[in-house]
């Protein structure tokens, strides 16, 4: 990736479980298992392992959700428009990168590819008025648009929440 380059992608992954995965594509370890959500701090409202990052949603259903790639961090801008924001490393080794339902394989959906490497991620929670195709109308839980915003780095900062939202709906 060149310098500020950008790359946007939208999806409509099924939060089955309340949640969607965002993984490397070809990780066999260090990917979301049935003890992920154990060792996550219920205020993140995601859960980290090595190779994934499961993002914790309002509504059982289809959700709309938006990955930005970057070659730089994003600029420091003003929080105000969204619910909750978090941040967390992952590590991309195969270059592959599948945003999956909870119980969805990764082989199973189209992966995003992007240089092999270790990776920045910003999960920001926005209320959206934007439905995905199948959503359910009569679902309960608060449409948010997932944003994720993804960019290379060579350190490990661990899970920062930038913002935290008002309430734990998540879980």
């Amino acid at each position: 990736m060149t310098d500020r380059r950008e790359t946007v992608r939208r999806f409509e992954p099924y939060a089955d479980h309340l949640a969607f995965v965002v993984s490397d594509a070809e990780a066999t370890d260090g990917v979301f298992d049935g003890d992920t959500w154990d060792k996550a701090d219920d205020s993140w409202r995601i859960a980290v392992e090595r190779h994934c990052i499961v993002v914790g949603t309002a509504r059982h259903d289809y959700v709309p959700a938006t990955l930005t790639l970057r070659d730089t961090p994003p600029s420091a801008e003003p929080l105000d428009s969204l619910d909750h924001v978090v941040e967390a490393d992952v590590s991309l080794p195969s270059g592959r990168v599948a945003l999956t339902g909870a119980t969805e394989l990764p082989n199973e959906v189209e992966p995003v590819l992007l240089a092999p490497g270790h990776y920045r991620v910003r999960v920001a929670y926005a209320q959206t008025a934007r439905r995905p195709v199948n959503y359910n109308a009569d679902g309960p839980g608060d449409h948010l648009e997932y944003q994720l915003t993804m960019w290379p780095t060579s350190t490990e900062v661990g899970v920062q929440v930038m913002k935290q939202g008002a309430s734990l709906w998540a879980y």
